[in-house]
C-alpha cells in the first residue's frame, strides 16, 4: 500500500499501514489491486480513531460515533472515519473531546460530522482573497475527494495524462487536434456510441442521430495584447478546444486582404455584427471568444473555440464552425441554432470557398437546419420567428438552443487568465459527464408526462375540428417540413382586426355617399354626427390621460410639473365645453342630464360627464344612427386597445429579460427599472381604456339588439390573470403554458397548426433522451475499450493508469445504468420504432 500524502514513495503492508498512521488519521491509501493502484480509505482498512485517550491506547468502554459512519472534512478531502468517543467514568462530552483533537463539531448535541481547524482557517483566509462562498469550497474539497461523481497539477501535463496522451510514442507534437477534450457522451459519434445500421433507419427516425450544435460569443473574455507570444505563451495548442492560432490567424488575413466585408443584419438590430468592424479593440488581442457548443447537453467540442479580433465577424465563426465539423463528417443530420442564423446562413456555403479542402463539409448530403434559439427569436421580424423556430422544425424535440449561455457564468471569471481555458473547458465537460445519469434522468421523468398530456389534448383537439380541414393542416404541413421551399404553414395570419382609423374611413365615404344622394342629417356645417361621435371618444380618452398624469406626478409636484399639468386641463376643459354645445344639437335629451354651468363648475375635468348615446339612460331617446356610428367606432377602440396591449406587454417582458441579463450596477438598475414602471404604466392605461370601451358595448348592445356573439370574443379584461405575455407565463415555456385569450383574438394568428405542433415536440423529446441514454452507455464501454487498448500499448505507470480508467468508466456505466432501468420506457402510440434502443 502507499499514502497519497505521506512524504515519500514507500510501500507498506497492511499492518504497518495502521501502525504509521495513528497520528494521521485523515490520510487516504492507495492499494495495488494486481494492475493498478486503487484509492481505498483507513477505514476500510479496519482503522479506529480514538477520542478521549493518549495515541495508541484505546478505550476500555469505546462509544461508536455515528454507527461508524462519521463524516470529518478536512482541506485535503471529505473522509468517513470509525470514530469511538471515550466510555469511561471519567469521559469528556463529546463535543469537548471533538475540540481536544481540534475538530469543530456541527452540532452540539450527537455530532455526526466534524470540521477540521485547518479547514476553517483556510476557508476563512480563501474566502477574504477570493469571495468564494462556503457551497464553491465545499465542492471543491469534495472533488479532491473523488471526481467522478459515482461515488460521491500541472495543467498541461494533467491534461495530457488524463486524456491518455501523456506517452504519446510518437511525442505531443503528433497529437491529433481535439484529442485532450472531454466529448459529449450523448452526442452522436461515428464508430463509438452510434448503433449497427443507423445510417439506414427510416427518414422519420433520422432525427434520433442529429447533432446538435449552438453557435455563440462572449465578449467577456477579452485578451490584451503582450509583446510576443514567446515571452507570454499559451497552452491552447489545438490539443483541445482552441483552435489551431498559426493557421486561424492566417486565414483570417487572406480573407481581409480579399476585402470581403462584414455582411449587415436586415433582420434585427444586432450590434455584435453590425457593429463587428466598430467595436473598440485598442490595446486587445482578443475582443472576446466565438464557440461552437453542442446545443442540447451544453457542452464544449473540440477545436470550436476561438478569439475575436474585432465584434462577432461571419469569417471567425465560419471557421469555428468548419473547424468543429472536421471531427464530426460522419453526421447525417445536423441541426444548427445561433441567434443570427437566419443571416449568417445565407451565403455560408459560397464563404466556404474561401477556406481550405479539409475544412468543406458536403452539405448537399446532408439534412442541415438552422433555428434562432427560444429567448432570442423574439427580437426577431415575424417570418423569421416561424421559420426559425424550434417550436415548429420536426425532429428537435423540447431543444431551445440557448445551451452556450448558460456556461458563461462558470467561465467568466477567467477572464485575466484565458491562458488556461482549455483546462476549465474540460472541467466544466467533466463535471457535465458525471451528471449526466441525473440529468438525463430528471429530463425523461419530466418530459414523458408532458408528452402523454399533450397526446390526450390533441386528440381532444383533433376530435373537435373539421376532418377535411384538419387533413389540410396535416398536408400543409408534412409538405413544407419535406421541402421549405412551399409557402410556410406556421407564417402568421393576421386576422381581420377592424381599427379605428379603417372604421373612420368607412364611416366618411358612408357619409360622403349620403351627402351626394341627399341624405345627410348634419346640422353643423363642420362637425358632423360621425365627428361628434368620433371627437366625444377622444376626449373621453384626453380625461383618462389627464387623470393618468395627475397620479403619476405625487404629492411632491414641481411648479414646472403643475403647470404643465393645468395646461392640459384648461386646454381639455375648452374643448369639452366646445363640443357638449355641438353635442345638444344631435342630443337635446342632454341638457335634461348636465347644465351649462356643470362643465365649469367640475373641479376635477376627468370627472365631467359627456353623455355619449352608450352613457344615456335606457327611457331617454336617442337617434339610431349615433348608436350605430358609437358602436362601430368603439368596436374600433376595443380592437386597437387589445393590439396596443399586447404590444407593450411583450415589450415589457423583453425589458425584464434584458435587464435580468445584462443590467448592472445601481445606476443602471434604477433607470432600467424607471423604464419597466413606465411601460407597467401604460398596460394599466390601455386595460383601462378597454374596459371603458367594452362597458359602452354592453350598453349599445342592448340598445341596438345585438347577439352576444361578440362577447366570446370581447371577454372582460383581468389585469393580473389576462395582461401576461403569450411566450412564458410563471416560468413555463411555450409547450407549458396556459395562453391568455388576448392571444386568441382577431389580430394575432388564424394559425391553428401551432397547437398540433406541441404534442410532436414532446413525443420527439421523449425519443430524443431514451437514444441519447443508450448512446451515453455505449460511448462508456467504448471509451473502457478504448483506455484498454492504451495499457496494451504502455509499460509500468501509463498501463496501471489505462487500466483505472478503463475501470472507471465501466463503474460510471454500471452506476448510470441502475439508475435508467428503474425507469419505464415510452412509446408514443403513434409511432413505430424501427430498432430496439434499451437504456
Amino acid at each position: 500500500m502507499a499514502c497519497k500524502y505521506c512524504h515519500g514513495t514507500d510501500l507498506m503492508c497492511h499492518t504497518c499501514t495502521l501502525c504509521v498512521h495513528e497520528r494521521q488519521p485523515l490520510h487516504r491509501m492507495e492499494c495495488w489491486n494486481g494492475y493498478s493502484f486503487q484509492v481505498t480509505t483507513l477505514k476500510a482498512l479496519g482503522f479506529r480513531f480514538q477520542l478521549g485517550h493518549p495515541i495508541g491506547i484505546r478505550c476500555i468502554n469505546p462509544k461508536s460515533a455515528s454507527n461508524n459512519d462519521f463524516v470529518v472534512l478536512d482541506c485535503n478531502g471529505v473522509h468517513e472515519v470509525r470514530l469511538d468517543f471515550c466510555g469511561c467514568k471519567s469521559a469528556q462530552p463529546h463535543i469537548t473531546q471533538l475540540l481536544r483533537v481540534r475538530l469543530f463539531p456541527s452540532t452540539t448535541t450527537d455530532p455526526k460530522s466534524a470540521a477540521t481547524f485547518r479547514v476553517l482557517e483556510y476557508f476563512q483566509m480563501l474566502s477574504f482573497k477570493s469571495k468564494s462562498s462556503v457551497w464553491e469550497f465545499y465542492n471543491t474539497v469534495a472533488r479532491l475527494t473523488d471526481n467522478t461523481g459515482t461515488r460521491i497539477l500541472k495543467r498541461f501535463i494533467m491534461q495530457m495524462k488524463h486524456c491518455g496522451q501523456g506517452h504519446h510514442p510518437r511525442g505531443t507534437t503528433k497529437i491529433e487536434a481535439g484529442t485532450c477534450a472531454v466529448l459529449c457522451p450523448a452526442c452522436p459519434h461515428s464508430n463509438k456510441n452510434l448503433p449497427v445500421g443507423w445510417e439506414n433507419a427510416p427518414r422519420e427516425f433520422q432525427f434520433l442521430f442529429a447533432l446538435f450544435l449552438a453557435i455563440n460569443a462572449n465578449f467577456r473574455l477579452v485578451h490584451r495584447n503582450v509583446s510576443s507570444d514567446a515571452i507570454d505563451p499559451g497552452l491552447n495548442c489545438r490539443y483541445a478546444f482552441f483552435v489551431e492560432e498559426t493557421e486561424y490567424k492566417d486565414i483570417l488575413a487572406s480573407c481581409n486582404r480579399a476585402g470581403n466585408a462584414q455582411e449587415k443584419s436586415t433582420c434585427s438590430s444586432h450590434s455584435a455584427v453590425n457593429l463587428a468592424d466598430t467595436r473598440a479593440s485598442c490595446g486587445l488581442a482578443a475582443t472576446g471568444a466565438g464557440t461552437i457548443d453542442c446545443a442540447r447537453h451544453n457542452f464544449k467540442r473540440p477545436c470550436s473555440v476561438g478569439d475575436l479580433q474585432k465584434g462577432e465577424r461571419y469569417i471567425n465563426m465560419d471557421y469555428l464552425f468548419f473547424s468543429s465539423m472536421h471531427s464530426s463528417h460522419g453526421v447525417h443530420v445536423l441541426n444548427i441554432s445561433y441567434n443570427i442564423a437566419c443571416k449568417w446562413n445565407k451565403n455560408l456555403w459560397s464563404r466556404m470557398s474561401a477556406f481550405p479542402h479539409k475544412y468543406h463539409i458536403n452539405h448537399d448530403e446532408k439534412v442541415i437546419t438552422f433555428l434562432v434559439p427560444k429567448f432570442h427569436l423574439p427580437a426577431h421580424i415575424a417570418r423569421c420567428q416561424t421559420r426559425f423556430s424550434f417550436n415548429f422544425i420536426k425532429g428537435v424535440g423540447r431543444t431551445d438552443g440557448e445551451a452556450p449561455e448558460r456556461g458563461w457564468a462558470d467561465i467568466n471569471p477567467l477572464a485575466t487568465s484565458t491562458h488556461t481555458i482549455d483546462d476549465h473547458f474540460n472541467d466544466w465537460n467533466w463535471k457535465k459527464v458525471c451528471a449526466m445519469g441525473a440529468i438525463l434522468l430528471q429530463k425523461y421523468k419530466a418530459a414523458v408526462p408532458e408528452a402523454e398530456e399533450r397526446a390526450r389534448d390533441l386528440d381532444e383537439f383533433e376530435a373537435a375540428l373539421d376532418a377535411d380541414q384538419l387533413a389540410g393542416w396535416r398536408t400543409d404541413i408534412e409538405m413544407w417540413e419535406l421541402d421549405r421551399s412551399v409557402p410556410n404553414p406556421f407564417e402568421v395570419k393576421v386576422g381581420a382586426m377592424v381599427t379605428q382609423a379603417a372604421v373612420r374611413l368607412a364611416l366618411s365615404k358612408t357619409e360622403a355617399e349620403e351627402i351626394e344622394r341627399g341624405e345627410h342629417m348634419s346640422l353643423d356645417n363642420d362637425i358632423s354626427p360621425l365627428v361628434l361621435i368620433s371627437s366625444g371618444i377622444e376626449l373621453e380618452g384626453q380625461q383618462r390621460r389627464v387623470e393618468f398624469e395627475g397620479k403619476s406626478i405625487g404629492q411632491h409636484a414641481t411648479d414646472t410639473q403643475k403647470v404643465k399639468i393645468l395646461q392640459h386641463i384648461n386646454t381639455l376643459r375648452c374643448r369639452i365645453d366646445t363640443w357638449s354645445r355641438v353635442q345638444l344639437l344631435y342630443m337635446p335629451c342632454v341638457s335634461r342630464l348636465r347644465s351649462p354651468d356643470d362643465i365649469t363648475s367640475e373641479d376635477k375635468v376627468y370627472k365631467i360627464k359627456l353623455f355619449l348615446p352608450s352613457s344615456l339612460p335606457s327611457s331617454f331617446p336617442c337617434d339610431v344612427h349615433l348608436l350605430r356610428y358609437e358602436w362601430d367606432l368603439r368596436e374600433a377602440q376595443v380592437n386597437n386597445a387589445l393590439s396596443d396591449l399586447r404590444t407593450v406587454i411583450n415589450m415589457t417582458y423583453h425589458l425584464y429579460k434584458y435587464k435580468d441579463a445584462f443590467v448592472r450596477g445601481q445606476r443602471a438598475n434604477t433607470h432600467a427599472q424607471g423604464i419597466i414602471h413606465s411601460a407597467e404604466s401604460r398596460i394599466d392605461a390601455i386595460s383601462v381604456e378597454y374596459t371603458a370601451a367594452r362597458d359602452a358595448l354592453v350598453m349599445l348592445a342592448s340598445k341596438l339588439g345585438k347577439n352576444d356573439d361578440w362577447r366570446r370574443i370581447l371577454k372582460p379584461l383581468d389585469r393580473t390573470k389576462d395582461t401576461v405575455p403569450l411566450k412564458h407565463d410563471e416560468g413555463k415555456t411555450v409547450g407549458q403554458q396556459n395562453i391568455s385569450w388576448i392571444w386568441k383574438t382577431a389580430g394575432v394568428s388564424n394559425n391553428q397548426e401551432e397547437g398540433l405542433q406541441d404534442s410532436h415536440r414532446w413525443e420527439e423529446e421523449v425519443l430524443l433522451l431514451r437514444e441519447e441514454m443508450r448512446r451515453v452507455l455505449a460511448f462508456f464501454e467504448w471509451q473502457a475499450g478504448w483506455w484498454d487498448k492504451q495499457g496494451t500499448q504502455r509499460q509500468f505507470g501509463a498501463l496501471a493508469y489505462a487500466h483505472r480508467q478503463a475501470t472507471l468508466h465501466r463503474r460510471m456505466s454500471t452506476h448510470f445504468r441502475s439508475l435508467w432501468e428503474a425507469v419505464p420506457s415510452w412509446t408514443p402510440t403513434s409511432v413505430a420504432m424501427p430498432l430496439t434502443y434499451t437504456p
